[in-house]
């Protein structure tokens, strides 16, 4: 035992390597084949108790669920929710109750989509937001992306539904974590529905006003950050996928 303990502590990714495999083995489409799940997270939770660095597995671990419950990338809650009591039994309850903790804002939130929609259903476009709840989630910085006249009315709307329900609570969109399905048409005959990041929907929503923009335009339009920008122009520019067409 020691000299396994000695061994998988000689590098300092080990915690890293084995969070993002734990995310691997969770997440839709995964490629790793695996005949026995259960058996495989006892393994990880197994190495988890022989690692010193605890906290880094448990940060990435944190952020990794996180990014596959408001992505809707989870490949079965009953095994998220079975790797979190085996992880529970080995490190004891006060970090996973924040785990248990994001799985209940999640249902909570799909409980408050249906009274919302049930109050409004007069919109263009279908809202689904997750309440996250401050202290149980990874902590970031909020970025002061300015909503595009299309969602504008829409978020606002529960904005005022939630905070009526809800009073003395604050609520801050974090544009930057979600995802977006929008219908774009190209031209005449091609209409396509593209999944894409919340981001990407911002920068594709300027094309209902303009066909050309600079990246100094998007930016000032969106207030997206320059990085972050890069990233959704980007990627929608790349010769394999041809949403948009950069110069030069």
């Amino acid at each position: 035992k020691e000299a396994f303990e000695e061994f998988i502590n000689k590098e300092y990714y080990t915690s890293a390597l084995l969070a993002r495999f734990a995310n691997d083995i969770l997440k839709k489409g995964t490629k790793i084949a695996i005949q026995d799940l259960e058996n495989t997270m006892d393994h990880v939770v197994m190495l988890y108790g022989y690692i010193r660095d605890k906290d880094i597995f448990e940060r990435d671990y944190q952020q990794y669920l996180a990014s596959r419950l408001l992505q809707d990338l989870s490949e079965s809650e009953q095994s998220e929710r079975s790797m979190i009591g085996k992880l529970k039994t080995e490190s004891g309850y006060h970090w996973t109750s924040k785990l248990e903790d994001m799985f209940k804002d999640i249902q909570r939130s799909k409980e408050l989509m249906v009274d919302f929609r049930k109050k409004y259903s007069d919109f263009a476009c279908e809202l689904n937001v997750s309440v996250c709840t401050t202290g149980a989630w990874p902590t970031s910085s909020i970025q002061p992306v300015k909503k595009p006249p299309d969602i504008v009315m829409v978020s606002e709307r529960f904005t005022q539904f939630y905070l009526n329900r809800f009073s003395g609570r604050r609520l801050n969109f974090q544009m930057d974590k979600g995802k977006a399905d929008v219908q774009v048409q190209f031209n005449a005959k091609c209409k396509k529905i593209l999944t894409c990041s919340t981001y990407q929907m911002l920068v594709l929503l300027l094309f209902n006003n303009k066909t050309t923009w600079t990246f100094k335009e998007m930016q000032d339009a969106t207030g997206i950050p320059k990085e972050d920008l890069q990233v959704a122009a980007l990627s929608m520019a790349h010769p394999k996928v041809k949403v948009m067409r950069k110069a030069p």
